[in-house]
């Protein structure tokens, strides 16, 4: 009991790093409680997208937007796999912290398609 009592600090310590790893493991990994983000489509005919490049070539032209979406609105609408889900490309009303982000020359470094209207 001297051992305990000697290094009480240690062991409070070590019982709150456990506790804080269970409800981290609880948060991200069950209840999957954060935001995605990935690039999107985008129509460069009428948004004004981002600009990148297939294999890091500068052969053909990839254009997209990013996107964050809430994870859990993510998994529910297009389940496990997100590629060629449709669903993750807009967002709903329902969705909570969506949003989509067109390219903007005065804020991002990135190079921006103009749209042809």
């Amino acid at each position: 009991m001297r051992v305990f009592r000697d290094d009480t600090i240690l062991y409070i310590f070590l019982l709150c790093v456990v506790f804080l790893a269970a409800v981290s493991y609880t948060r991200f990994v069950v209840n999957h409680d954060y935001i995605v983000g990935y690039e999107g489509s985008c129509d460069p005919e009428i948004f004004k997208c981002f600009v990148g490049y297939e294999d890091g070539t500068s052969e053909k032209e990839l254009y997209y937007s990013k996107i964050k979406k809430y994870a859990p609105d993510l998994y529910k609408q297009c389940g496990e796999d997100i590629t060629g889900c449709e669903s993750a490309n807009r967002c709903f009303p329902e969705d909570r912290h969506c949003s989509i982000i067109y390219c903007d020359e005065k804020k991002d470094d990135d190079t921006c398609s103009q749209p042809f209207n």
